[in-house]
């Protein structure tokens, strides 16, 4: 048993790849229930059930939709009932509005829904900053190719077009002009499920893009890292990598983490672990691009434990289940990096998995590199984040060579491949 006296945490998540979270939990000490989404994970074609996270899970709901509230509302009012539940974790975008309001009707600590909310609605949380007086970038919800024009005629070329709420860079482009304003108008409809709460146009921003982890805990403000990410140059809302920590300046990381912490106060998320995505202008000048309500996405918490040998999924816990947490400035031995990489264009899925026998000679160098093609005869260009069919994570003490051995290992497969891919 850990020192911490045993409390129920909830997770509730459709990505296998939270078992070193609920390990986590498990060796604080705590009972941890697992709701799955089934509908979700059929769409990302997971086998939930081959992942190790049995071991360290007590129980297991299986709803076909987990963000559907009313259902969610039921299922864990029943779990509640049984098990009196300290705390929740919601790491994937499609949950944290619902389960934040669940959280709220049951006076369970979790991320203010309300400001969950805000920060989802992109315009909405660009609203919330100017109100603040922390920033101004110019944005509009548009309904039509008419709106659209009189926005672009204001603010100019190029221009920013995605979802007014949705994740993953799913539906996003730069627009460099008119013709491409139009094209992309011109195939909304064909989205509609995509677009169904509105079309966004923002000012195109030029700078360093990066990202700050942060969290909130008992009023406190708890920073974890600021992470650099790499764009791919022929579809640039498409993030295709990441290195923990960036190659700033003392002084830029102070920049970006006080303008994040800003926008968190200023939209009032309370409690939680948030990603808060930033371009630094080349005048110094911190602009938000993105602000998301839960933990940064896909391996980058692990990045995190890679870079600085913290249990990143242990604070976690601690963090939701709003424990006393004391934390100073985050030591970093070395800098780890991702890149995802997927086809450039449609090719023919591989009938099998090539051999990756070479990658051992980049030991110790590389920690992990994965490769797995969906079951369908041809693979769709790679456009949205979670698109991908590979992924590699290097640590190295440099800079430069962590990700420049991530570049060759994938310059590597596709070559293997014989295909182009996004790099």
């Amino acid at each position: 048993m850990s020192q911490y006296a045993m409390k129920h945490v909830v997770f509730v998540t459709w990505k296998s790849g939270n078992a070193p979270a609920f390990a986590a939990a498990k060796r604080l000490g705590h009972h941890v229930t697992l709701i799955r989404s089934l509908e979700m994970e059929r769409r990302q074609g997971l086998d939930f059930e081959a992942s190790p996270y049995g071991a360290s899970v007590d129980e297991v709901h299986c709803l076909q939709d987990a963000s559907d509230l009313d259902v969610l509302r039921v299922c864990v009012g029943r779990i509640h009932a049984a098990r009196p539940i300290a705390g929740f974790i919601a790491s994937t975008d499609a949950f944290v509005i619902p389960v934040a309001q669940v959280a709220a009707e049951l006076g369970i600590p979790f991320t203010d829904a309300a400001a969950a909310r805000t920060a989802k609605q992109k315009s909405r949380c660009r609203e919330a900053l100017a109100a603040a007086g922390i920033e101004d970038t110019a944005h509009a919800v548009v309904k039509d190719l008419d709106e659209a024009l009189r926005f672009a005629g204001v603010a100019g070329y190029p221009l920013v077009l995605k979802p007014e709420m949705a994740s993953a860079s799913e539906g996003a482009f730069v627009l460099a002009d008119e013709a491409a304003l139009r094209e992309v108008m011109s195939g909304i409809a064909e989205h509609a499920d995509l677009y169904q709460h509105g079309v966004l146009l923002e000012e195109y921003l030029r700078g360093t893009f990066l990202s700050a982890e942060i969290g909130l805990n008992r009023g406190r403000v708890l920073r974890l890292a600021v992470s650099e990410r790499k764009t791919w140059d022929e579809h640039e809302p498409l993030e295709i990598g990441t290195t923990i920590p960036a190659a700033i300046s003392d002084e830029q990381y102070e920049t970006v983490m006080d303008f994040a912490e800003r926008v968190i106060k200023a939209v009032d998320l309370k409690l939680g672990v948030f990603h808060v995505e930033i371009m630094l202008g080349a005048d110094g000048v911190p602009r938000l691009i993105e602000l998301n309500p839960r933990v940064m996405g896909s391996c980058l918490p692990n990045l995190f434990c890679l870079a600085t040998g913290i249990d990143f999924f242990e604070l976690l816990v601690r963090v939701y289940l709003d424990e006393e947490l004391e934390l100073g400035r985050i030591a970093f031995t070395s800098y780890a990096t991702v890149r995802w990489f997927g086809a450039a264009n449609c090719e023919p899925t591989p009938s099998e998995l090539p051999d990756l026998g070479w990658a051992e000679e980049y030991r110790p160098a590389m920690q992990s590199l994965h490769l797995a093609f969906p079951d369908s005869p041809m693979l769709e260009p790679h456009r949205g984040n979670l698109g991908a069919f590979g992924e590699v994570q290097v640590r190295h003490a440099d800079h430069a060579a962590s990700i420049n051995i991530a570049a060759h290992i994938v310059d590597r497969v596709a070559f293997q491949l014989g295909m182009e891919v996004t790099r």
